[in-house]
């Protein structure tokens, strides 16, 4: 049966359709959003020397904070930091309370389900005992308490351990990174694991307590946290990241903060 004329053009309105809500979908106005706001909003835990902690005045420092202005200055925007725990930081981000998190974010097929990234870094994990004692593989956790702080992947790594046969005494899992340092101090654990640069900074803040005594996972890459749905923003911060490190921008906040250029 021939249908009528006037039905062709509407037939043909309609097959185009789902093209045209998948060209909406694929645009987006992240970018756009941030800086006609003129402000890159950037969540991070500031519980971790060097890569972000509290200065003076209570002023946010560290490499993540200027890498994370850096990107800012590349999209043509000031950058303003939201203080968050931990715990929550994922969930802040996804419900608009801040644009991306520059907060030394391991990327995990996890996190990766519930929010996008851009690798900016790769990290390695060590163990940091007081001086004197040592633990140099994971095997020799055996019998230690180890303090982790919770829901990250230092965190991960000892559960899975302890799974695999290691006879780990206890996992204390705290909420500040910083508490597991103290934990170690005061005697009521033995061991951590912790991102090298932590773990360094601490063992040089502290020389006559702490060490870093083994490696426990090798470089691992680390991400600024983008929500799924921005992909202009993560375009555009994807481009300013390759440009940092082409310009040898990179190269200079790490040796600023680390006093060598660190694995990107």
């Amino acid at each position: 049966m021939k249908r009528p004329p006037y039905l062709i053009p509407w037939l043909m309105t309609l097959a185009l359709l789902p093209g045209l809500a998948l060209s909406k979908e694929a645009k987006d106005s992240s970018l756009d959003r941030v800086k006609k706001a003129g402000i890159l909003l950037i969540a991070l835990d500031p519980t971790y020397p060097p890569m972000e902690f509290e200065g003076i005045k209570q002023k946010v420092e560290g490499f993540d904070v200027d890498f994370g202005t850096e990107v800012g200055r590349r999209l043509g925007v000031k950058t303003e930091f939201v203080v968050m725990n931990w715990d929550g930081i994922l969930a802040g981000l996804n419900s608009g309370r801040y644009d991306i998190i520059v907060s030394s974010m391991n990327i995990t097929p996890d996190r990766a389900k519930v929010v996008d990234f851009v690798p900016y870094f790769k990290l390695v994990q060590v163990f940091v005992t007081k001086v004197g004692q040592a633990v140099k593989t994971s095997d020799e956790l055996a019998g230690k308490v180890v303090a982790v702080q919770a829901d990250t992947t230092s965190h991960a790594f000892v559960e899975k351990e302890q799974k695999r046969g290691v006879k780990i005494k206890d996992i204390r899992a705290f909420k500040l990174a910083t508490d597991t340092f103290a934990a170690i101090k005061s005697g009521h654990a033995d061991v951590t694991v912790i991102d090298e640069p932590v773990g360094r900074y601490y063992a040089k803040q502290e020389a006559q307590t702490f060490t870093v005594s083994g490696e426990a996972m090798s470089a691992e890459p680390v991400g600024i946290a983008v929500k799924k749905a921005d992909h202009a923003l993560k375009a555009a911060i994807e481009q300013a990241v390759v440009d940092i490190q082409k310009d040898g921008t990179y190269k200079a906040l790490s040796t600023k903060w680390f006093g060598k250029e660190m694995v990107l």
